[in-house]
């Protein structure tokens, strides 16, 4: 009863604030209308906008999710996976319209596009036996998308390219944490796989140095618990309602105060990031997922490894992982060709630890570290210039490894 006098009274103090925001924005900021539509599009309605067909299909995982995948059909074309990062959804790959976005300019080189959207975002909240309102909806973390999630939506894929018996596979933040998940726990993936390409991949995190991300880790056990008391399991709690607050704060009232903590938190590049276009990822952004995931990515920190969940008790480790503290995956299983994209001032994953997994990893095919001092973890998707600096270089070398060059 307390538990949900508590709820009561922080989803009251949402709701004020959204009608605050709601009545407030009119006379502040102005946005662009076209900026404010595409922020309240789905993705399908998005590529459909700019002239392009979609698709929206329904992959069934072995542990009972449904996953929604966005497509953009090219009969008799490569297929290639795309999958965002934590937090993010399949917008990631076509937020930036036709001209820049990474989704977009493959379809115009004759890829079959496939936009995944993994379990607990705003997408992918079906489940054949939980509603979204159980503690078990959530429980899950990086470790489940690789094990169910990227092979269910490998097998489904090749399923409805006859012609191929191998994917394309592209991966941002998250979408390369739970790529290695997989190949270190379902190895036979990697034969399925021609090539992988790794944005801003985020495995080890000894070097890490955001100052949110450290102080956040400092009190991760009390706040975990705190939210699990309250009876909370997603991140963002109520996420469509946070979402929603979230874009109307950052677009009419705070922008620069909204831009200032985002360039905090992965790294500050003011010239690569157009604030105009806040509004725009706000609307998109946060996609959700789960409290459990950023519990797990907070217990790599200064960890030394590579690890799976470490859960509260040994006798919990002891049954999920057979041992009593949790192994490390095993990254040498991972022997498809791999691409390593990151650059030194990415907050979320230091090149420093990026270059130790290039080292682990058996295959790696390029290693390309930006030039630019300033890059950061969002620039692989919104940047300014993610075409020229980054897009194309990517099509290039799927381009090789297509004609056998690489």
């Amino acid at each position: 009863m307390l538990k949900s006098c508590h709820l009561n009274y922080c989803y009251g103090i949402l709701i004020s604030l959204f009608i605050f925001c709601d009545t407030a924005s009119g006379d502040l900021i102005k946005v662009d209308k076209t900026i404010l539509e595409d922020a309240n599009l789905i993705t399908p309605d998005l590529i459909k906008k700019y002239g392009y067909p979609a698709e929206t299909h329904k992959i069934q995982a072995k542990d009972g999710f449904v996953l929604t995948a966005h497509r953009i059909p090219k009969p008799g074309g490569q297929p290639v996976l795309l999958v965002h990062g934590l937090l993010d959804s399949s917008v990631a790959y076509v937020i930036l319209g036709p001209e820049r976005s990474l989704g977009f300019l493959l379809s115009d080189m004759g890829y079959d596009v496939w936009l995944l959207n993994t379990r607990g975002n705003r997408y992918s909240r079906k489940h054949k036996r939980y509603h979204r309102y159980q503690p078990q909806f959530w429980d899950f973390s990086f470790h489940e998308l690789g094990v169910y999630d990227l092979p269910a939506a490998i097998d489904y894929v090749l399923a409805r390219s006859k012609d191929f018996e191998q994917i394309h596979y592209v991966g941002h933040s998250q979408g390369t944490t739970s790529f290695f998940v997989m190949g270190s726990e379902r190895s036979a993936y990697m034969k399925k796989i021609k090539l992988m390409q790794a944005l801003a991949p985020v495995v080890f995190w000894d070097y890490i140095d955001s100052p949110i991300i450290l102080t956040f880790v400092k009190y991760l056990r009390p706040l975990v618990f705190i939210a699990r008391s309250f009876g909370i399991y997603e991140f963002p709690p109520e996420n469509e309602v946070w979402r929603s607050l979230i874009h109307k704060i950052c677009s009419f009232v705070f922008q620069n105060t909204c831009t200032y903590f985002l360039m905090e938190a992965m790294g500050v590049d003011y010239a690569q990031f157009n604030s105009s276009l806040l509004p725009l990822f706000t609307g998109h952004a946060s996609s959700g997922s789960s409290v459990k995931s950023l519990e797990h990515y907070g217990q790599q920190i200064h960890s030394g490894g590579f690890f799976k969940y470490n859960y509260y008790s040994t006798w919990e480790n002891r049954r999920n992982h057979g041992v009593d503290t949790p192994p490390q995956y095993k990254l040498t299983n991972v022997d498809c060709k791999v691409a390593l994209y990151y650059s030194r001032n990415d907050r979320l994953t230091s090149d420093k630890d990026v270059v130790r997994l290039r080292d682990i990893l058996p295959n790696v095919v390029l290693d390309y570290m930006f030039p630019d001092p300033l890059y950061n973890h969002i620039n692989f998707i919104w940047g300014n210039d993610v075409k020229t600096v980054l897009n194309d270089r990517m099509i290039e070398l799927m381009r090789k490894v297509d004609n056998g060059e690489v």
